[in-house]
């Protein structure tokens, strides 16, 4: 009985001790930092909108460099002669 009563003990310290530290308010972040967020959230908007840009790029010279190709000639088949 002294076995499960220790145990008991500890499984409830150990449940206990992690909400006690969950309960605690985390200091709200200060100027700086939101500042900095939205820095951050600005240069990723500032970095996809140059991809998207050089998407485009990319994709109108593929297109303007397969408008440019000469047509392929058709293959030519050659005649069997007659034995």
């Amino acid at each position: 009985m002294n076995h499960l009563s220790a145990l008991s003990v500890a499984l409830l310290l150990a449940t206990v001790t992690p909400l006690r530290g969950a309960s605690k308010d985390a200091p709200p972040p200060d100027r700086e930092m939101l500042q900095m967020m939205e820095f951050l959230r600005e240069m990723e908007m500032i970095k996809q909108m140059e991809m998207m840009r050089d998407l485009d790029h990319v994709e109108s010279a593929g297109e303007q460099a397969k408008n440019s190709l000469p047509p392929r000639p058709a293959p030519v088949k050659k005649k069997e002669t007659p034995k």
